[in-house]
């Protein structure tokens, strides 16, 4: 079961990412990364809808609804985010010093 989940996430992932980067080249890293938790997981579901719309029958018959997805991939954006931005933070604070603008 944990596997289609995995499935799942690895199919709507090219579609947060690159939403998310987009976001960050506007708004900033900070609220890139509200925007890849919270709306990028939206994006990634229209993606999904539109590119691999007959793929839902796979996890109907699987048992598992869109809320049930819906609901893991976001704990599983969650999970992905924190260690990904963490570790962008860093090293973009090590090679440019202080990111604050005063």
């Amino acid at each position: 079961m944990y596997r289609a989940y995995w499935q799942f996430y690895k199919t709507i992932f090219p579609f947060i990412v690159s939403f998310s980067i987009l976001s960050m080249l506007y708004v900033g890293l900070f609220w890139g990364f509200v925007l890849f938790v919270s709306i990028g997981l939206l994006f990634g579901f229209i993606g999904f809808r539109t590119f691999y719309n007959n793929q839902f029958y796979f996890y109907f018959n699987l048992g598992l609804t869109k809320w049930k997805l819906f609901k893991v991939s976001f704990v599983m954006n969650i999970l992905v985010g924190i260690p990904v931005f963490s570790v962008l933070i860093i090293f973009l604070i090590f090679i440019f010093g202080n990111l604050q603008i005063t």
